[in-house]
């Protein structure tokens, strides 16, 4: 007959579990090592076995080991030691996987009888559980707010008993928030957005319209009693709207300095410009004059001169003559610098055939042979465009083996559209372009005398030359000018060659 406390297991909604003590020694004295089963209810039963069709059912008088081998390990073991030992009861919160089951119990622990351990628990209810999961995506919410590195408030509508939004109270902040303010002491929750922020009319207006309208916004301002530039976007949420709060005050420094560099930049440039020009200028009547001077010497005083005197005069004569060129080509480099530019679509073609026009004797003087593809129309300023063909062309009539008779001056000049994906990789890296954006390449090539690649930069740096003067005549400001062309289009200039081969100057100029 089953003891009169049975039916009492029986009905209890939690888990009943009566241990006895397993001690060392076979006389029930010594440490206890183990506990055995006394009696245990359906419920405990039910989550003793779990799922083993196998188990067996007559646990009682078994160890408690034989079901929970890990037991002597965990947090559990010395705390049901010390209830028998001491014989003071303990509540343990309990957390365990039992058969893919994530299972949350309440476990009082007590003493009863001589070396006895009650164990009594409970699950908790659907409710309990619904409380715990809020707590931990509360917890889970507010670890991703504060991770964040903006601030981040939410607001919820104010309104009167005619549902009239009359305010926007904060119910959320996160510790950037309070960080980005330095109001470490002061408690944002329930306060007004009047309280914190000066609410004009107009921007009341944006926020309420924001809410019963939905959408987001976004806007700069710097906030005077912080001290800080503040990016704020604000996006509706239920009632309210929540608002992102970033600090861009390093970034607004850096912009204005930035700005204020580039006009400081602007205005030197200008003032260069300027000074080359009027310097320039000013320079070619002193010249004129000593070229004149110098022709009376020649003309007049020829026979009064001796052989030394007449070369002196010679030779200052050529450095004068030189140094009007070199103003005339600096003077060139100003006006590029200086032009006000005014875009227009310009028919490559008609370009070159003009320029093919005005270099007519050039090129029949040294047999040379032009051929021009069919090239592409682009945007830009035509007058300028016309100067780096021509400069180009010139170069390449100019650059041409001078021991060779019989060598016939060979230039052609083509083109096509390409997209920016075709650009090379240096060229890209300069232009930065756009994606599928359109350029024009367009190549000059001559059989001339070419350059080493590694002088490539030097080349379009003004005044520099890679060959003397009692070779080939000019002064080193053509490819300077070629590529501050290309520059204000937007564009680039580069050239391959190899000495003795001939060079091909490349031209990448947006569509």
């Amino acid at each position: 007959m089953p003891p009169f406390w049975a039916p009492v297991l029986e009905h209890s909604v939690g888990g009943l579990v009566g241990l006895t003590a397993v001690r060392a020694n076979a006389d029930g004295t010594g440490p206890i090592i183990n506990f055995r089963y006394l009696f245990l209810n359906a419920v405990a039963r039910r989550d003793t076995l779990g799922n083993r069709p196998d188990a067996n059912p007559a646990i009682e008088g078994a160890l408690f080991t034989d079901y929970f081998p890990d037991i002597t390990t965990s947090d559990l073991w010395p705390t049901y030691i010390d209830v028998v030992e001491r014989g003071q009861p303990r509540r343990l919160e309990q957390h365990y996987q039992l058969d893919d089951r994530d299972v949350h119990i309440t476990q009082s622990v007590s003493a009863f009888g001589v070396d006895g351990l009650l164990l009594t628990y409970t699950e908790p209810s659907d409710l309990q559980q619904m409380t715990r999961r809020l707590a931990n995506q509360t917890i889970l919410l507010n670890s991703v707010l504060n991770s964040s590195p903006n601030g981040i408030l939410v607001f919820e509508a104010v309104r009167d008993r005619q549902q009239h939004i009359t305010n926007f109270q904060i119910t959320l902040t996160n510790r950037q928030f309070i960080d980005l303010t330095g109001c470490v002491d002061t408690p944002f929750i329930g306060q007004l957005v009047t309280d914190i922020y000066p609410l004009t009319p107009e921007r009341f207006a944006t926020l309420r319209q924001l809410v019963e309208s939905g959408g987001s916004v976004q806007f700069d301002e710097y906030i005077g009693p912080i001290n800080r530039w503040l990016s704020i976007s604000l996006t509706t949420l239920n009632d309210g709207f929540v608002a992102t709060v970033q600090d861009i005050t390093a970034d607004r420094q850096m912009r204005t300095q930035l700005e204020k560099t580039v006009q400081e930049l602007h205005r030197s440039n200008q003032s260069l410009e300027q000074f080359a020009y009027i310097a320039s200028h000013d320079l070619q009547e002193p010249l004129r004059k000593i070229l004149s001077f110098g022709d009376i010497l020649t003309n007049q005083y020829a026979s009064e001169l001796t052989d030394s005197a007449t070369d002196i005069v010679r030779r200052m004569q050529h450095a004068a003559s030189r140094m009007q060129t070199l103003i005339s080509d600096l003077l060139g480099y100003a006006r590029v610098s200086g032009s006000s530019v005014a875009f227009a679509p310009v028919d490559l073609n008609r370009l070159l055939a003009q320029i093919i026009d005005d270099l007519e004797m050039a090129i029949e003087d040294r047999r040379a042979i032009v051929r021009v593809g069919n090239l592409p129309t682009i945007t830009g300023d035509a007058r300028l465009l016309q100067q780096l063909f021509q400069n180009l062309m010139s170069n390449a009539l100019k650059f041409q083996p001078t021991h060779l008779a019989s060598h016939i001056p060979c230039i052609e000049i083509s083109g096509q559209e390409i997209s920016s994906a075709e650009l090379p990789e240096t060229v890209a890296a300069s232009l930065n372009p756009q994606p599928y954006k359109r350029y024009a390449l367009l190549t000059v090539a001559d059989n001339g005398i070419g350059f080493d690649e590694q002088y490539l930069d030097r080349i379009f740096t003004i005044f520099q030359r890679l060959h003397g003067r009692s070779h080939y005549t000019g002064t080193g400001m053509g490819l300077a000018i070629c590529r501050k062309v290309a520059d204000i289009h937007g564009g680039m200039i580069t050239a391959t060659s190899a000495d003795g081969q001939g060079a091909t100057f490349s031209l990448y100029m947006p569509c």
